[in-house]
């Protein structure tokens, strides 16, 4: 139930060569909803998330990372995980993302927040 999650953030630091725009698509089942404090109002088709994932690379240092933390919890259809987002040893920043899975465990809505909330 989770790869999804995994193949979503794993796109974040792939080029489009080595198919970025297919990565992503194939974590998602038919609807797509993403939300993170960064993005312009919620994302709801595939061209507007791949374009927002996209941008993230560039931004980055080489040898970037952005890994899903263990373990992803989950619980009747909706997945909570923590991922970071590494920039270098010194830089690195923490998301709280909730995301709804259909039946096939591919995402069809995830919002993200900074941080892991409160502890």
């Amino acid at each position: 139930m989770t790869q999804s999650l995994n193949d979503f953030f794993a796109a974040w630091t792939m080029t489009e060569d080595e198919g970025r725009d297919d990565k992503i698509a194939s974590a998602f089942g038919d609807s797509v909803y993403y939300s993170d404090p960064r993005s312009d109002g919620a994302l709801t088709d595939m061209a507007s998330l791949c374009s927002y994932v996209g941008g993230f690379l560039p931004m980055c240092p080489p040898g970037a990372m952005v890994e899903v933390v263990d373990p992803v919890d989950v619980k009747d259809g909706h997945a909570r995980a923590t991922v970071n987002f590494v920039m270098s040893a010194e830089m690195k920043q923490t998301g709280q993302y909730f995301a709804d899975l259909d039946g096939d465990g591919k995402i069809t809505r995830i919002v993200g927040f900074v941080g892991k909330g409160a502890e």
